[in-house]
């Protein structure tokens, strides 16, 4: 009698409970120093790095023009607000501006996800409709743009030298990146990438009307009596002092 042939063993494949063979998809390695198109697309690792260097330029611009500038306001009126308290005297003014360095300090992270987010999509287009170097080409390109309209916006409203006028100029910027995105998208369904831009407006739109109304009615008669602001504020105060003695920031520097 003869014996049944050895059973051998599936390849490689995933199978389902029909017993119909499913190819295995590839695993796809995904980091900061391999974009996920360029590993899926089969680009040559020598030119990995040099993509995420491109895209990563696209985040300079908020933190040259805009963190740079907010820090240096926020510490000097932060300094202002205390020698203004020592002496008694009415802080509302400076508050208000503490407040809205605080909020471009928001929008400038909102704009640098943003931009890197819409370059990280700009990326993947060109990846699949030109060559590396011409994808390099171009993201240098955009990047340097970016930074150039960057300047001349916060330039020409006043952004660099009153903090006043620095949060409505990074408001600006991130919706122009935000309408730039949806307009060079509109034709592709991509929901999930959609809804990521969506989000970060709105969660820094949401934190500016929360951080505005919250100052409104700090102002008032009698808010200050409230509990759990006297505690936060003591809170904030240790946790200024704190941030001053590590950083080595007195009243002297810049002419403060």
């Amino acid at each position: 009698m003869a014996k049944p042939p050895p059973f051998s063993s599936p390849s490689p494949s995933n199978s389902n409970n029909n017993g119909i063979d499913r190819p295995q998809a590839p695993v796809v390695a995904v980091s900061l120093l391999q974009p996920r198109v360029a590993v899926a697309l089969g680009v040559p690792k020598r030119w990995h790095h040099t993509l995420s260097a491109c895209r990563l330029l696209s985040v300079v611009p908020p933190v040259l023009w805009g963190v740079r500038f907010a820090l240096r306001f926020l510490l000097a009126d932060f300094l202002r607000v205390s020698d203004l308290r020592d002496h008694g005297r009415d802080t509302t003014i400076f508050t208000l501006r503490l407040t809205e360095t605080a909020l471009a300090i928001i929008w400038c992270c909102a704009s640098a996800y943003l931009a890197f987010f819409f370059t990280d999509c700009l990326m993947s287009r060109w990846l699949i409709n030109y060559t590396p170097q011409a994808t390099v080409v171009r993201l240098f390109t955009i990047s340097c743009t970016f930074a150039y309209l960057t300047s001349w916006i916060v330039y020409l409203t006043g952004g660099s030298q009153d903090p006043g006028l620095l949060l409505p100029a990074w408001i600006g910027i991130a919706t122009i990146l935000t309408t730039c995105y949806h307009f060079t998208q509109r034709k592709i369904k991509i929901r999930k990438e959609t809804f990521a831009s969506i989000s970060v407006f709105s969660i820094a739109s949401f934190i500016s009307m929360v951080a505005l109304l919250l100052h409104s009615h700090s102002t008032r008669v009698g808010y200050q009596n409230v509990p759990l602001v006297a505690l936060s504020k003591r809170v904030c105060r240790i946790a200024w002092q704190i941030v001053f003695s590590v950083l080595g920031v007195t009243r002297d520097i810049d002419g403060l």
